[in-house]
């Protein structure tokens, strides 16, 4: 194999693709949050303050995601340290979190 479980790029490919997926989480759902405040205003004429309103609640949502992503990393490498991740070939292998 190429690249084993242990191989140091594979570690550093898992965190920045776990990076650029909080990253994503954040832009995405401000996006979503001023995408829906905008055609709301639109609709019922209450502009600035719908879009304000939920580009505060997608900023809020994004960070709530991200908060959970960290959380999710954490005790899978909580997990890895204490022995109980499956290694691959293992029935049950890629799940992320392990079941407590």
């Amino acid at each position: 194999m190429l690249f084993s479980k242990d191989d140091r790029w594979v570690t550093i490919t898992q965190l920045g693709g776990t990076a650029g997926t909080m990253g994503l989480h954040i832009v995405s759902a401000t996006v979503v949050g001023l995408t829906f405040g905008y055609f709301l205003d639109e609709y019922f004429g209450t502009r600035p303050w719908l879009i304000m309103i939920f580009f505060f609640l997608g900023v809020i949502a994004g960070f709530k995601m991200v908060f959970e992503d960290f959380r999710r990393l954490q005790r899978r490498e909580e997990a890895k340290r204490n022995g109980s991740l499956k290694q691959d070939g293992e029935k049950g292998a890629g799940r992320d979190e392990p079941k407590a």
